[in-house]
């Protein structure tokens, strides 16, 4: 190798090792500085806005900062006890919980086999068994972990609050390290928003609208344990191709069992009725002039997410993959456009 070949390669080589060392210095709170940089993507616009007319980036992002803080930590504290007695109502519920009657209920004919009988019986309660152990135990982490919970709030917020100031520096740093020429570096960046805006509002946006929702109806509708269904309903409608039906079908299957049969009837009807079609009439809204990500692609890359990262790989996995496939696209076409230019130039030769 060269010495200019070898200098070349020593700035490249060089911030890949930094980059490796500062995500295994920053994987700890990878999560929390995610959702910070979330938060600022999605308010951006608005800081943007209001910057344009006070033209004082540090007082614009301190009152987008502490708006986001008291519709957060408000609701938050008001919900925090509604939150932990039904978490205990639904330890208690399980705990005591025989799934054995709702069998007899459902398939009456399975129990008529008194071998099939016996094992589902065993099934249930060791079911039972499993559920509230994991219950306990998930409480006590939770309750545990607060001190981490409120340093990884302080995270978000300040994560938050830089981001939206030196936002504008990110696409300088991207063209500085992206390693093709600019009108690729701008075809990429512009693809780069449209993927980020399919998961971010999408998914993500849609997902919490639909959550919400269900949780509006959960409440009018007077189904137990509304608030823990509401929570659950959001993070069924934020994973893609899934959404909140995971949530309220088997509530409604429950309450129809335990002959609560006003209260299934009108879930029933309010899930086919307006929960599903939530989804088509507000995803073509909010995405209105944006890609829409390929469905197996952010499935794929929600559950490997899940796996390699935890619950943020819900947002970071669909990112990291589609990112990585508009990478090869670009450099498929970068490569085909030069052996193009080649081709062309041999060809004029062989002419003269």
């Amino acid at each position: 190798m060269e010495e200019k070949d070898f200098k070349r390669l020593v700035m490249p080589a060089t911030i890949l090792v930094f980059a490796l060392v500062s995500f295994f210095i920053i994987q700890p709170i990878l999560i929390w500085i995610a959702l910070g940089l979330t938060l600022a993507y999605i308010l951006n616009p608005v800081y943007e806005r209001l910057n344009k007319k006070l033209n004082l980036k540090y007082l614009s992002a301190s009152i987008i900062l502490v708006t986001t803080l008291l519709l957060i930590i408000l609701p938050a504290v008001i919900l925090l006890p509604i939150t932990a007695r039904q978490v205990l109502d639904v330890y208690v519920s399980v705990s005591q919980f025989d799934a054995y009657p709702l069998f007899k209920t459902i398939t009456p004919f399975l129990l008529e086999n008194p071998i099939v009988s016996a094992e589902i019986q065993a099934a249930t309660s060791h079911m039972k068994t499993t559920l509230s152990t994991w219950l306990l135990s998930y409480i006590k982490d939770t309750l545990m972990n607060l001190p981490n919970i409120l340093l990884g709030i302080l995270i978000i917020m300040f994560t938050f609050f830089f981001s939206m100031i030196e936002g504008g520096k990110f696409k300088e740093y991207f063209f500085i390290l992206f390693p093709f020429p600019k009108h690729y570096q701008e075809k990429f960046y512009e693809r780069f928003n449209q993927v980020t805006d399919s998961v971010i509002y999408g998914h993500i946006t849609v997902g919490l609208v639909q959550g919400l929702i269900c949780g509006l109806g959960y409440y009018l509708l007077g189904v137990p344990q509304a608030f823990l269904l509401t929570v659950l309903s959001v993070v069924a409608g934020v994973l893609p191709v899934v959404g909140p039906w995971l949530v309220w079908i088997p509530m409604d299957i429950y309450l129809f069992a335990t002959g609560q049969n006003g209260v299934a009837m009108g879930l029933l009807i309010f899930g086919l009725f307006v929960i599903n079609w939530i989804d088509t009439i507000l995803r073509p809204q909010i995405v209105a002039n944006k890609a829409e990500m390929n469905s197996a692609i952010a499935l794929i890359g929600t559950i490997g997410g899940l796996y390699a990262f935890g619950i943020i790989g819900i947002l970071i996995g669909p990112l990291v993959l589609a990112y990585f496939i508009l990478l090869v696209e670009i450099n498929k076409d970068r490569k085909m456009e030069e052996s193009i230019v080649v081709k062309a130039e041999s060809s004029e030769g062989t002419k003269q």
